[in-house]
């Protein structure tokens, strides 16, 4: 029996690769990671992933590990998801605003790989517009709650950056080198 042992690295290339062979918002996705270099490991957590301040992108290993498929439709969905965020930065990505923008990511990804997400509160808060008002805002907030339950942390985010949020932003500039948004 012939065991090939997968490298971060090389599964990481093939995830990508995934996400290039899917729609515009897979593509963006998978051209923002490599633009960025950006890292994806894995590390325990209460969320399916997560991007860091250093510009990574974390999945929970309970869910997914070298041995998933790297063209896994959810894989790709998550993956899309975190690689929105990163490109808001942070001082919109901690906001229901930019949850907002991640989870439209990943339902239009899924939407793409021929896997769409089913589930009426994703819909909800996939149909927000493009430009929310406050009250869309809280409205897709209470559909993310009513889908992910109290431990999704949403409820303590504001609905749109705020001082605290771009002070965040200012830090993870200097974690990640880069230079100041306009």
């Amino acid at each position: 029996m012939l065991f090939i042992r997968v490298t971060l690295q090389a599964w990481r290339d093939e995830v990508l690769e995934s996400l290039k062979r899917g729609g515009p918002v897979c593509q963006h996705a998978a051209q923002y990671i490599l633009d960025n270099n950006v890292e994806i490991g894995f590390a325990r957590q209460s969320t399916s992933a997560r991007w860091t301040l250093r510009e990574k992108i974390e999945l929970n290993p309970k869910l997914y590990s070298l041995e998933t498929e790297p063209d896994s439709p959810k894989l790709l969905g998550t993956t899309t998801h975190e690689a929105t965020h990163l490109e808001q930065g942070a001082a919109l990505a901690l906001s229901v605003e930019g949850e907002v923008g991640g989870w439209k990511a990943e339902y239009s990804a899924r939407a793409e790989l021929g896997d769409p997400i089913t589930d009426s509160h994703w819909r909800a808060v996939a149909l927000t517009p493009d430009f929310p008002t406050d009250q869309d805002l809280r409205r897709a907030r209470s559909e993310m709650l009513e889908m992910a339950g109290w431990g999704y942390l949403i409820w303590l985010l504001p609905l749109r950056p705020n001082f605290w949020t771009r002070l965040v932003g200012r830090i993870q500039r200097v974690i990640s080198g880069k230079r100041s948004r306009a």
